[in-house]
């Protein structure tokens, strides 16, 4: 009960305190991002595997990635900041809590990315007065097993907001888990399935969440006590983008230090992913960096406590 109540206050004030911070002058169109953002993977072991990993997920840190990863581990709170290559000039935050019900979980989580003025220009290229964005995004769902499957199930309500224009949107997310034979388990994930939009333009203009739909294999071979290496390969595909093959890997020593790396293969913009991750005790860290084919590099990490 100490682990609930300490969990839920600290998602409330997660939750109540999101923050915008400054935005750079860079050229590039700052707040527009009409929720791309939701495609990136809040986790940074799978950032660090290039984005791999949905039949490689063991706990609800990788929820975003694969809904059933919550049924996999023990109840959590998962605290998370994100920052984006550097020519966007901001940051993102994200908070996840997975409550034990039973042998299920509850799940819990919200994310937020803000800008703060932002130079306007009008059609000719002329300044114009400032202006604010953010995109928002809030969901909650369940995760338990069932007929040898992991499974997970969430609705969400997303929100991105450029200055006086909003949209928004209901959105679904479902995934499956199943462990097979010699070390191999299996995974699949629908992300951001939208079943309503809306939209405060006259136009009526309706930007799409980025669906994604994602399936891969997941390897585990331990190699003496303490020490296992792990492997993922995804096919994974965006909206309008072209599929990609992300791949991955990962060694743990000691039962505590894991060391990641991996390559979305296929994929024009993002690069190689680093990564690293400690684990002690009932607390795990874990950080990721991602490389870019045009801009800077974009880095993250969270915080996990478990039950």
């Amino acid at each position: 009960m100490r682990f609930i109540r300490t969990s839920a206050a600290l998602f409330a004030l997660a939750a109540l305190l999101p923050r915008a911070v400054g935005a750079l002058d860079t050229g590039l169109q700052l707040g527009g991002s009409s929720f791309k953002f939701l495609k990136l993977p809040l986790s940074p072991r799978a950032t660090a595997m290039g984005g791999a990993g949905t039949g490689l997920v063991e706990g609800a840190g990788e929820s975003e990635l694969n809904p059933a990863a919550a049924a996999l581990g023990p109840g959590a709170l998962i605290l998370g900041q994100e920052y984006p290559p550097q020519e966007f000039g901001t940051t993102a935050s994200h908070l996840s809590w997975s409550l034990p019900w039973g042998e299920r979980r509850i799940t819990l989580n919200t994310r937020y990315l803000g800008f703060d003025k932002i130079p306007g220009w009008d059609g000719s290229g002329n300044a114009t007065t400032s202006y604010d964005a953010y995109t928002l995004k809030l969901q909650a769902g369940l995760a338990g097993k069932a007929l040898g499957f992991a499974y997970g199930v969430s609705a969400a309500y997303a929100q991105n907001n450029i200055a006086e224009a909003t949209y928004s949107a209901g959105l679904v997310n479902a995934g499956l888990w199943r462990e097979l034979r010699w070390g191999l388990s299996a995974g699949a994930s629908v992300m951001n399935a939208d079943f309503w939009t809306g939209s405060s333009k006259s136009n009526g203009e309706k930007p799409a969440a980025p669906a994604i739909f994602q399936a891969g294999l997941g390897y585990v071979r331990p190699l003496r006590p303490g020490m296992r290496v792990a492997a993922a390969v995804d096919a994974r595909k965006v909206n309008d983008e072209e599929i990609v093959f992300p791949v991955g890997v990962e060694m743990m020593f000691l039962d505590a230090l894991f060391a990641r790396a991996g390559y979305p293969v296929g994929d024009p913009d993002n690069g190689f992913g680093l990564g690293i991750g400690l684990k002690w005790s009932r607390f795990s860290f874990h950080y990721a960096y991602k490389g870019h084919s045009q801009l800077s590099g974009g880095h993250g990490w969270t915080l996990e406590i478990r039950d």
